[in-house]
């Protein structure tokens, strides 16, 4: 799963994992765990965080290969996720980029974990739009399915284009 921030990744990825019957491994959600054990500062330090977690997450998916792989593959990472999903099947979700500002706005609102970026600098949401506009699919390889969440998705039509291969 890949895409940019409030795009729908962490909601369709956990549905296509339910359908599955795979586990659904987080960036975010392993960011979360490190923050509350080693701490919250400010975003550099939500930026070595980041790194931490996906460097658990591509350990796990070597050893788990039949899993859900969810985040923003940004930065450094994202080179690095190239080469560690290559020859893995990629969901990428989009959506309007006003939409994708919306839903980073209300999660913001409500009680989002204090270690995420947009939380310790509000201000970064304000080139939410920008962020969608400019995303890109990863490009692993294998088959790319875009998934638009401007409306609902169900799991099973995802199922159903990625087993149509």
């Amino acid at each position: 799963m890949s895409g940019a921030p409030g795009t729908g990744k962490s909601t369709v990825g956990a549905r296509l994992a339910g359908a599955l019957g795979v586990p659904l491994l987080s960036l975010d959600l392993i960011k979360e765990a490190l923050a509350d054990v080693l701490g919250v500062d400010g975003e550099e330090w939500s930026n070595r965080l980041g790194d931490a977690a996906a460097e658990v997450v591509f350990r796990l998916a070597r050893e788990f290969p039949e899993v859900i792989v969810e985040g923003w593959w940004r930065r450094e990472r994202r080179e690095r996720a190239i080469i560690e999903l290559a020859g893995w099947d990629e969901v990428f979700c989009t959506c309007g980029p006003s939409l994708a500002e919306q839903r980073m706005r209300e999660r913001a609102r409500r009680q989002r974990h204090p270690i995420h970026r947009d939380v310790i600098n509000p201000a970064l949401l304000d080139s939410a739009a920008d962020t969608v506009m400019m995303a890109t699919p990863l490009g692993l390889g294998a088959m790319l399915v875009t998934i638009n969440t401007d409306q609902d998705v169900s799991a099973e039509a995802i199922v159903g284009r990625l087993m149509s291969s």
